[in-house]
């Protein structure tokens, strides 16, 4: 039936006839539930409502159990239903006049709510539910935010529910420190992924109390100790890829040890069996003093088209394990996005045939 060579228009016309086939099967379902409502199906079922009910023997989610719900309890308030029964008018509008009837409005009101997309129109809902302030404080009650690690803590997963006013100061937050941190054209990422980066820097800055903007002249920020723990067989039979642990805290690979190595202080304790065979010096890879020099001689980010001076930070450009040396002629200033979340969280490189001034990136799977 559906080749290639059918018109466009044709094509078009089938999908609306469908979805006027199944505003009018929603109809008849709504219809029948008023029936088996009245009849207290759940009851006789060991339903706790009649919503959990309808999810469970249409198989369908509780918010399309509650819209048929609400279109089978408001038919006789409503002209929706007639013109659901038609075709006239999808599911989903059907089920979102029927609530804005539900919440009191004018059948002028709801007439008007045609000229509104489902968005615009749950919009309009919004504003005509009440928010009880026994609601309010339920829902504050109800707020929470969950953080679980993997079971090698390797990652970390999030997840919570605020109150609508938190919630809203929460997404501006992100939002506004995710416009700020720069970033390539093509590894923008999803707005997910700029929360994340953005959650990140907001908390950095309050565990070091580094303003957005650092002189290059004051002092150099706090930076974070860890204490990496590594063993020995594990580390030379995965080339690095296994035996590096945080003490206390989670496993790292090694663009995270990169990254610890270009902005904090490290130990490192070898074992080998369960057995210490050394510890490491307290060391930084790159002394304060030249760091500081660096700093002062680029200004602020170097990648070309950044002018962030973001938690600058200094970077090898052909880096420390590939033979690079810690030297000024081989280091230069990154802010905290181009370093943490390009090259070590992407996995790009600096070009080193870029301008000092105008630094680019490679990508990843492209050599030098």
């Amino acid at each position: 039936m559906f080749e290639s060579d059918i018109p466009v228009d044709t094509l078009e016309q089938l999908l609306l006839t469908d979805e006027a086939e199944i505003s009018r099967r929603r109809f008849h379902q709504a219809q029948t539930l008023r029936l088996l409502e009245a009849a207290q199906v759940p009851s006789m079922d060991g339903s706790r409502s009649m919503t959990e009910w309808v999810a469970s023997r249409l198989d369908v989610g509780p918010d399309t159990a509650r819209h048929l719900l609400r279109l089978s309890r408001g038919m006789e308030r409503t002209e929706t239903a007639s013109e659901l029964a038609s075709g006239m008018i999808s599911f989903e509008r059907a089920a979102a006049e029927a609530r804005l009837s539900e919440l009191g409005a004018s059948p002028e009101t709801v007439t008007n709510s045609r000229g509104l997309d489902l968005s615009g129109l749950w919009r309009l809902i919004a504003r005509h539910r009440r928010i009880s302030r026994a609601e309010e404080h339920r829902t504050f009650s109800e707020r929470y935010l969950a953080l679980q690690p993997n079971l090698d803590v390797s990652s970390w997963r999030l997840w919570g529910q605020l109150p609508g006013a938190d919630g809203a100061v929460v997404e501006r937050a992100l939002h506004a420190r995710g416009d700020a941190l720069e970033s390539l054209p093509e590894a923008r990422g999803s707005v997910s992924e700029r929360n994340a980066d953005a959650l990140t820097s907001l908390c950095l800055d309050s565990l070091t109390g580094v303003a957005e903007e650092v002189d290059t002249q004051a002092p150099e920020p706090p930076s974070a100790q860890i204490t990496v723990f590594v063993e020995a067989s594990l580390a030379a039979a995965s080339d690095g890829e296994a035996g590096l642990e945080v003490a206390a805290g989670p496993r790292i690979g090694l663009e995270a040890l990169g990254e610890w190595l270009c902005n904090g202080r490290v130990d490192f304790t070898l074992i080998q069996g369960g057995v210490p065979l050394g510890v490491g010096r307290n060391s930084r890879v790159i002394p304060p003093r030249l760091r500081r020099y660096v700093t002062f001689r680029d200004g602020g980010c170097v990648i070309e088209g950044c002018g962030s001076r973001y938690r600058l930070q200094a970077h090898h450009v052909l880096p420390f394990s590939e033979g690079g040396k810690t030297e000024a002629d081989n280091l230069i200033t990154l802010c905290w996005h181009h370093h943490h979340v390009v090259i070590h969280g992407y996995g790009y490189r600096i070009d080193p045939e870029s301008p000092p001034g105008r630094r680019r990136f490679l990508r990843a799977d492209r050599g030098p």
